[in-house]
């Protein structure tokens, strides 16, 4: 699958379905253009638009899934852990919690 954009509550994280956890803290839709159009170009942004449809009807960019089919499969925590949503949110919301994040298990950024 790759990465998809999932949003929870009003934060888009970039999702990697091969660590099954965010490899972005939590952005707001203009910062999310520009991560967008820094890792991606203009094909990424030219394609944003599709995928923020498919983010609004289901809570992720894939495909034939929903935010709830990828949640329970997650290792976003400590120990590749599962979180819920909520605990998700807490952890990676923010610049900083994601930064914290990273340094507690290690996990490399896409976001710097």
């Amino acid at each position: 699958m790759g990465r998809a954009i999932i949003k929870i509550k009003d934060k888009y994280f970039e999702w990697s379905s091969i660590v099954d956890a965010p490899v972005t803290y939590g952005m707001n839709e203009e910062e999310l253009k520009s991560y967008i159009k820094g890792m991606y170009g203009e094909k990424g942004l030219r394609e944003l638009p599709a995928r923020l449809v498919r983010v609004e009807e289901t809570g992720t960019s894939f495909i034939g899934s929903s935010l709830e089919d990828i949640i329970p499969f997650n290792r976003a925590g400590a120990n590749e852990e599962n979180l819920t949503k909520e605990e998700i949110y807490q952890i990676y919301g923010t610049e900083a919690d994601y930064e914290s994040k990273r340094e507690t298990n290690g996990r490399s950024s896409a976001v710097e």
